[in-house]
């Protein structure tokens, strides 16, 4: 259970003026559920387990209808692990916003399977900016041994409802993942290449203490592993590449899909590491990169890198909503 934040006790003008100096827009930030019925092994789920609560559509309707009229936000930021879990709650809070005039644009997180066009409609219709997908991996391969329980085809479902209703479209991209391959890794560029995703972001797989993909590895992190050491792309155990060989990646994936975005005349995300250029300089600038990462990568793969071990007592177990205790009360859950 869990009610409104006491914003009373925040000086929100002092606030908005820290966003709207470094930002140019001043937003806000909701929760409309906590926990997740999922089991990602890398995700952070023990930080609320099996336990998955939703607040009402009309209670948090109302909550963005009071901020909108009491703050006038340009944005919200939903803090959830999963926005709208299910398509009849977020068509109510579609019709809900709509009636009240309160809608804000906002930003969720979600996951590609729940894209569906009852999901997307409702999220267009409610003024939903931005959908974060946990896409991952082009490889359902890597897919299956994150027990991510989507396909590769939901991704690109995913990707075509959220661009045909006009709400941006961003993946997470994980690389790293233990047996991961380069032909792999290939798969997951042609896919970004192919859904022109409206941004994305790139990290590498991190081992977080209390997750199964922690018990996993935990026997090969390094000695000194610790949240320090996990920032900019940081391997903290023995990959399939190095750190500097994820860094140049993550580089070059950025750089082809602002490339690829340009030259399609689509919107691009910005990104303070790539210095602008003319277009055909920036087609240089591209190309020379991913060659130079293509004849790296042979003598950068790791002979020895970290292979996953299961634990016996932890096996995948397949979790739908419908099996987890979900609490669904009012104004308040």
């Amino acid at each position: 259970m869990f009610g409104l934040p006491a914003r009373d006790l925040i000086d929100i003008g002092a606030y908005r003026d820290a966003w709207l100096s470094h930002h140019g827009e001043f937003s806000l930030n909701m929760v409309s559920t906590r926990g997740c019925p999922y089991s990602c092994n890398w995700c952070a789920k023990p930080i609320w387990g099996q336990r998955y609560s939703m607040r009402s559509p009309v209670a948090v309707a109302d909550e963005m209808t009071q901020l909108k009229f009491q703050h006038a936000p340009d944005h919200v930021w939903f803090a959830d692990d999963i926005f709208g879990l299910r398509s009849d709650w977020l068509a109510e809070f579609a019709d809900h916003i709509e009636s009240t005039g309160g809608a804000v644009p906002f930003t969720i997180q979600s996951r590609c399977d729940l894209m569906n066009d009852v999901a997307v409609d409702a999220l267009a219709r409610s003024k939903c900016k931005e959908v974060w997908l946990g896409a991952e991996s082009g490889s359902q391969r890597v897919l299956d041994a994150m027990d991510k329980e989507i396909t590769v085809d939901e991704i690109r479902g995913a990707r075509r409802r959220l661009g045909e209703h006009g709400v941006r479209a961003c993946f997470f991209i994980q690389f790293g993942y233990p047996g991961e391959t380069w032909e792999d890794i290939c798969t997951t560029i042609d896919l970004v290449a192919e859904l022109l995703p409206d941004d994305i972001g790139v990290s590498v797989s991190y081992p977080l203490p209390g997750t199964k993909f922690y018990e996993m590895v935990k026997s090969d992190l390094t000695d000194h592993a610790n949240w320090q050491d996990s920032g900019d792309l940081a391997m903290i155990f023995a990959g399939t590449y190095s750190t500097g060989f994820y860094r140049a990646l993550h580089h070059c994936l950025h750089d082809d899909l602002d490339l690829r975005r340009r030259e399609a005349g689509l919107s691009r995300a910005p990104h303070p590491q790539l210095s602008e250029l003319g277009l055909d300089e920036h087609r240089e600038r591209v190309s020379t990169a991913w060659a130079a990462l293509r004849e790296r990568e042979p003598g950068e793969r790791n002979p020895n890198p970290t292979r996953l071990r299961i634990p016996v007592a932890a096996e995948a177990v397949s979790i739908t909503p419908a099996a987890v205790e979900v609490t669904l009360n009012g104004n308040h859950a």
